[in-house]
């Protein structure tokens, strides 16, 4: 009986208890120049997006960096910019060729920053098929279609991928958690056949699909992966403190003072694109759990 009654009044004591709002003042950080820009292997024009950081519980839009002077040279021909709306500059039509480096030089308010990227050569894809997993033991339907690759990747090692999937031009992996990538360390040299790349919600019959091959950077790979890290695979109280990801620009003349470098990423990517409609349901490939 004792015991009965220790454990009501805990229980009492614990519903009870009343929680103080804690509010907490950041201090406010360093302004840091954001970019965000690449160029491929498509002839048409590239752009490169500039803009200021904010405070964490900043609730106001970034700041749009304008009037600055932006280039992108491949170490022979240099492409001037031209800023078509505020923070937006865009190249003419061009087209990037894989093999070659480019080097973003961007001059905005007396400073100078930089950055380079290698472009890497994109394999064509044979063909995309489309595959389901069957939930029917747990009383699921699912609905989603899962978009297959067949591909010879090439001999080469050191290879990264990033896939991005379209269904009726509507780009549906706008968010970085839902993009697949991936390096080439298990495939390497190998043709892969019917390898899962992306996946698509609700699709219907006849649904027009499109998958976007990346070809990308050893550094961009692991650019996502850090973004990842410190958002969707954040082990919340368990995880360590979340910290910028380390881009690819730097500041030509360092103040020594890195609490103001650049953040963001400049890539250059060639993409091989290839479309397919959703066929009826008894084509799709049932795929296994491992």
């Amino acid at each position: 009986m004792k015991n009965i009654i220790y454990t009501i009044l805990t229980l009492s004591l614990i519903l009870s208890a009343c929680s103080e709002p804690y509010d907490t003042e950041l201090e406010s950080s360093f302004v840091r120049l954001v970019v965000q820009g690449s160029i491929n292997n498509e002839l048409k024009p590239h752009q490169v997006s500039l803009t200021k950081s904010a405070d964490y519980f900043s609730n106001t839009a970034a700041t749009k960096v304008t009037k600055a002077v932006v280039s992108i040279s491949d170490g022979e021909n240099t492409f001037n910019l031209h800023e078509v709306s505020n923070g937006l500059y865009e190249t003419d039509t061009i087209a990037g060729e894989p093999g070659k480096t480019y080097t973003l030089t961007i001059d905005s308010e007396g400073n100078t920053y930089e950055a380079s990227c290698y472009l890497n050569y994109c394999p064509p894809v044979d063909s995309i098929n489309f595959g389901f997993y069957d939930l029917s033991a747990y009383d699921i339907i699912d609905s989603s279609a899962y978009v297959l690759l067949s591909a010879l990747e090439p001999a080469t090692p050191d290879n990264f991928y990033m896939w991005n999937v379209y269904r009726n031009s509507i780009l549906e992996t706008d968010t970085i958690n839902e993009v697949y990538f991936s390096d080439d360390v298990f495939i390497n040299g190998a043709y892969m056949s019917d390898v899962e790349v992306g996946w698509v919600r609700k699709v219907e019959i006849s649904d027009t699909i499109t998958l976007e091959m990346l070809a990308i950077t050893e550094e961009y790979y692991n650019y996502i992966y850090q973004i990842l890290s410190v958002t969707d695979w954040n082990m919340g109280p368990f995880g360590g403190p979340p910290a910028n990801p380390n881009g690819n620009i730097f500041e030509v003349n360092d103040n020594d003072n890195n609490n103001d470098d650049p953040l963001g990423f400049f890539l250059a990517y060639s993409i091989f694109r290839i479309t397919d409609i959703i066929p009826e349901k008894e084509e799709w490939i049932e795929l296994k759990w491992y």
